[in-house]
């Protein structure tokens, strides 16, 4: 009896690692695993928010600063875009969704396997000892065209794939370009309204001089100094407006907000900006790019095999067709009995009598006009879109032009004029603070119409789908 239970024991010891291995793992939430998948994607930029002591953190700080992907001091535009391209979820997730679909047209691309048949011919020779065995190998050819149209099909689910990855990552490319421009733009801004704030404060302490020295009344003062306030608190509203755009353009390449980044980016007070390709270069290039171009182009090779198969069904075809040899297992030939004479043939052929397939090929051939239709109108949408941006590129380019011929000298003489008026107190505070508006007005102004010009830039880059090609040499033009 004690060797039975050892070896009870023994059994359930030996069993018990097994089963645990065979046991169904505890299922978490699906919010546990959103929460987990977000504190994963958080990286170094996220683990101090769930580190609970100081020691931990020095721990992670060197590993941190030695990372091969630690914060770049200078960022340029082209690494911000690939950052951004690697730190989406959702390119990811698209991409993978593509490779699912190139390995569903690998799938799609198969026959149908033969089938090996046996029978037993007559139960009764089986009772007597004396059985006779059939065997057939049966094939189920493939119609023409089934096998083509079952690729295409895949392959224009493939390219559909394939077209909302890079559709998505023109969005990503875009708005990265833009934060560049935005930030870019901002600092401008920001210059203007320090070199406002700077000469409002130093008119404002010239006026305490001036009024201490009785040469100036208490309004003059006050005017000063709220004209100085206000300009302070433009500044600080321009580089806080910095710090968002900038928090943006760090968190969409997976950067940490506050981290000590310098960004690289074109001038934007540049003037005159590179030439742009020309309109047939850029509907040119859109058309290469767009994903919806390649989605309807996709649908049409998808359309045209279908068509071509469901017209393949309105003739006969072999259903089945079937070899098989009859024989009768350990019996030797007879002597005089022909040999070989026990090889079977069936065939099945489907004939078209009572359905003709005749809606399906003209469903078919209303899908091939179809999509044909649907390319024609995506090639023209693209084309429209190209040319209305390129249009609003053109117009803003334009202002700028003609504003900055016209107005840059002007304000820059009454600047000039104000400032030795004020030097030499030939002009009272208010005639000062209204030359001074005047010419930050045309400043402004000048910023504002290089944004709609750059917004414009940005929209471009959008229809074409990326990065604006290289203009052609005026000389080949």
């Amino acid at each position: 009896m004690g060797t039975v239970k050892t070896f009870a024991v023994l059994l359930s010891a030996a069993l018990l690692p097994a089963l645990a291995g065979c046991s169904v793992p505890l299922q978490t939430s699906g919010s546990e695993r959103a929460i987990a998948l977000y504190r994963e994607s958080l990286g170094p930029r996220g683990s101090l928010s769930v580190r609970h002591d100081e020691s931990t953190r020095r721990e992670v700080e060197p590993r941190q600063t030695s990372a091969p992907d630690a914060a770049p001091r200078v960022l340029t535009v082209e690494d911000a875009v690939t950052l951004a391209k690697k730190n989406s979820a959702r390119l990811s997730a698209l991409e993978a969704g593509a490779a699912t679909a190139e390995a569903d047209v690998a799938a799609a691309n198969k026959h149908k396997n033969p089938e090996l048949r046996i029978s037993q011919i007559r139960l009764n020779q089986f009772v007597e000892g004396e059985p006779q065995i059939r065997t057939a190998v049966r094939f189920s050819p493939d119609r023409p065209g089934e096998v083509d149209a079952d690729v295409a099909e895949a392959r224009a689910a493939q390219a559909e794939a394939q077209a909302e990855a890079r559709a998505e990552a023109i969005t990503i490319e875009a708005d990265v370009r833009w934060l560049f421009d935005d930030v870019a733009l901002i600092d401008a801004e920001i210059a203007a309204a320090r070199a406002v704030a700077e000469a409002r404060r130093a008119l404002a302490a010239q006026m305490k001089n001036r009024l201490a020295a009785a040469e100036a009344t208490s309004i003059d003062e006050a005017m000063a100094e709220l004209a100085a306030v206000e300009a302070e608190s433009d500044l600080a509203e321009q580089q806080a407006h910095r710090r968002e755009v900038l928090g943006e353009l760090l968190d969409r390449i997976g950067l940490e907000p506050g981290a000590s980044v310098e960004v690289v980016g074109e001038p934007p007070l540049a003037w005159p900006p590179p030439d742009l390709p020309s309109e047939q270069a850029l509907v040119e290039e859109a058309l290469r790019r767009r994903p919806e171009v390649a989605i309807a182009a996709a649908r049409i090779d998808a359309a045209d095999a279908r068509a071509y198969a469901e017209r393949a069904r309105r003739f006969p075809w072999f259903s089945f067709v079937e070899l098989g040899y009859q024989f009768t297992p350990g019996a030797l030939p007879t002597p005089g009995t022909l040999t070989g004479l026990a090889w079977t043939f069936q065939a099945g052929v489907e004939l078209p009598i009572f359905d003709t397939n005749r809606a399906g090929t003209a469903a078919a051939g209303a899908a091939k006009t179809s999509s044909a239709r649907a390319l024609a109108a995506e090639v023209e949408g693209v084309a429209r879109e190209v040319r209305a941006r390129l249009r609003e590129v053109e117009a803003a380019s334009a202002l700028v032009t003609e504003f900055r011929s016209r107005a840059l000298p002007a304000a820059a003489q009454a600047g000039a004029a104000s400032k030795r008026a004020l030097e030499g107190r030939n002009v009272d505070v208010v005639e000062a603070l209204s030359v001074d508006a005047q010419r930050v007005k045309v400043e402004l102004r000048l910023l504002g119409l290089v944004r709609r010009y750059r917004t414009a830039v940005s929209e471009l880059r959008r229809a074409v789908g990326g990065r604006l090609p290289a203009a052609a040499p005026r000389g080949a033009r």
